[in-house]
Order: C-alpha cells, then structure tokens, then sequence
C-alpha cells in the first residue's frame, strides 16, 4: 500500500509543515503572517492571475476549511495553492520566519 498525497500540499514537505503551523498560531499572530506572506506572493507573481484569485475569493462565502474562517487568510492560502512550484517553496521558508519571528 503506497501513500498517495491528498491535500494540495502534500507533495511540498515543508510548506505543509508551515501551513499546520500557521494553522496551530493564535489568531492576531495568523493574520499578521497572512498579510505578510500574501504581500511576498502579490510581489513576486503579479499577473493577471493573482487578480482574478483575489477577486473569486472574495465572492466565495466562508468554506469548512480552517483557513476559510479569516478572508485574508483564505485568500493568502488560494494565491500560495494557486502558484507556481518555486514560489511555493519560497513562501515556504518566509513563512517559517516569519511565525519563529513572531513567536518570539
């Protein structure tokens, strides 16, 4: 029996491990973050796909995820899914900075 990767993350190790982190921060330290990161990915990748990501997040109503439950989270959660695979491994490690940063 092989293991056969179901989330949309799965495949990338450490954002996985970032994303759980992010989900296990307390709310105030989880928006800040959000915001950080979702900056980091308007900057780095801005398309005409990084609008239209932005604007469907924004008509969709608040989903069973657990990132759904904060607007800008969901939408710094759909910009990082939707994006090329060197962004994600790059966000990846700003985020980990970026929540020991907080932590401290």
């Amino acid at each position: 029996m092989s293991y056969q990767p179901c989330r949309w993350y799965d495949p990338y190790p450490r954002l996985a491990f970032a994303l759980k982190l992010l989900y296990l921060a307390p709310g105030a330290m989880r928006l800040t973050v959000a915001r950080q990161i979702q900056r980091f990915l308007v900057e780095q990748w801005d398309t005409p796909q990084v609008r239209k990501v932005l604007q469907e997040i924004r008509v969709k109503a608040n989903g069973n995820r657990w990132y759904d439950q904060d607007q800008e989270t969901a939408q710094t959660v759909e910009l990082l899914k939707n994006s090329p695979d060197f962004l994600k491994s790059r966000v990846a490690e700003n985020m980990l900075q970026l929540l020991l940063a907080e932590s401290a």
